[in-house]
């Protein structure tokens, strides 16, 4: 796998963007092993932080309605999907320095915008936060496909995991800390002191990448050269054979879908995938209504539950790569898959059952939720670096989050609908009940054998 290093390379800088012979240059990897996943943590803390915020601003000070949290989640998650293949065709085009510090620059407008809505008054001030998502929607799908796209290029083979690991630890914890942290600010700043607060984290995420080298990630064909390919690997790469020149219809967002489902393990992983964040949604949609009304939760106490199960997140990253060799394998995928959504129908029956006992099932399933999460996210991520080939990762990236986002938004308007006309307890049972299909059907030997 080739990366160009702009401004050392004016061609191939070699296996996991090393330098040419002979002429000395900065090492992409050992440039982004550190500043990558810092930069990871400020991005995602800034975004949850205004994640968090927004939505309780514009309820708490300009008296916003259901649908205008509906709005804000639609701005939120809306773009994600209808740019995906616009992102795709981003990332291959220009440098990863660029594609990256333009989307951390998109979340400080994201920022700023949020941090100068409450002066517009109350009609334009949840204008303002609705542009606000949009900007922060575009830099996260632009972060996403190039990250995807970077770190199998740059990193060798052995890497991957470690690197996927590191990431993903970045990640749970700033959505973990975030919440709290930002609840205090609120408190003690005030609203626009604690948006320009998320605006600075971002700059300092853009203080770091820009440090790194311009790294170009050629769409055209090349070997990935690693030698460490599964068979998997082979028949993927054999099935998304590149040209010279790329016909239109490979940046396609039906193109990408299809290299998602071009190998059994691929299928399997998209529609684990997919059936995860669809079934999570609609149970989510639920779960609080249902808790309030069947357990002695209170609301206080259910932000502290979920800002905790978080930290398992944290410890299924940092695990991962540390876990019995047999589990670093595809059989660990498999496992993690399923415990995963199988939590899902702990959640369900705990919410059914009632009382401190169906409690404690709820926070049980939530652990087992985050701890498999951590560790699956790795190994799914590792695969499919290895899976997809270089030219293709870009668009097949695009394509996979802008399915999975589209399975957000229908599970929670699905699970709402079921809660105005079915029970909200046996609807929770029944999807919990359900989700046990993907978790059995990730067990398959085509996952189970995979690298």
């Amino acid at each position: 796998m080739t990366a160009v290093v702009e401004e050392t390379v004016p061609e191939a800088a070699g296996e996991g963007g090393g330098r040419a012979p002979g002429r000395p240059g900065p090492d992409p990897a050992a440039a982004l092993r550190t500043s990558l996943p810092v930069a990871n943590f400020l991005s995602f803390f800034a975004i949850a932080a205004v994640e968090f915020a927004v939505p309780f601003v514009a309820v708490s000070t300009l008296g916003a309605s259901s649908l205008v949290v509906g709005a804000l989640g639609i701005c939120r998650f809306a773009p994600q999907v209808l740019l995906a293949r616009t992102a795709a065709l981003l990332v291959e085009r220009y440098d990863q320095r660029s594609v990256m510090l333009g989307s951390e620059l998109l979340r400080v407008l994201a920022f700023l915008l949020s941090a100068l809505a409450l002066a517009a008054g109350p009609a334009w001030g949840t204008a303002v936060f609705c542009l606000a998502n949009v900007a922060l929607a575009c830099g996260s799908v632009l972060t996403s496909v190039s990250t995807q796209v970077l770190v199998p290029a740059v990193f060798p083979d052995r890497e991957l995991p470690r690197i996927y690991a590191r990431l993903s630890m970045a990640e749970s914890g700033a959505d973990g800390l975030a919440p709290f942290v930002t609840g205090v600010g609120l408190g003690l700043l005030g609203v626009p002191w604690t948006f320009a607060t998320a605006a600075a984290l971002a700059l300092c995420a853009c203080a770091l990448l820009v440090r790194i080298p311009r790294i170009r990630v050629p769409a055209g064909p090349e070997a990935s050269g690693k030698g460490e390919e599964t068979t998997e690997t082979t028949e993927a790469t054999e099935s998304t054979e590149s040209t010279e020149k790329r016909s239109p219809g490979r940046t396609t967002l039906r193109h990408g879908l299809r290299l998602n489902l071009a190998t059994p393990a691929l299928r399997i992983l998209t529609f684990w995938a997919l059936a995860y964040n669809f079934g999570q949604c609609v149970i989510e949609a639920l779960l609080l209504i249902v808790l309030l009304d069947q357990t002695p939760l209170t609301a206080v106490g259910f932000g502290v539950i979920r800002s905790c199960v978080v930290l398992f997140a944290v410890a299924g990253s940092g695990l991962a790569e540390r876990l019995p060799a047999r589990l670093r394998t595809g059989l660990g995928t498999s496992v993690f898959g399923c415990g995963a959504v199988a939590s899902y129908s702990l959640v369900g029956f705990g919410a059914y059952l009632g009382g401190t006992a169906g409690l404690v099932l709820v926070l049980a399933g939530f652990v087992l939720d985050e701890f498999c999460s951590g560790v699956v996210a790795v190994r799914v991520q590792t695969f499919r670096a290895r899976a997809i080939a270089q030219e293709d990762r870009a668009i097949a990236t695009a394509s996979y989050r802008a399915a999975n986002l589209t399975a957000v938004p229908v599970g929670f308007a699905l699970g709402g609908l079921a809660g105005l006309f079915l029970s909200p307890v046996h609807t929770l049972v029944t999807v919990g009940a359900l989700m046990l299909l993907p978790a059995v059907l990730v067990l398959s030997r085509s996952v189970r054998e995979t690298g």
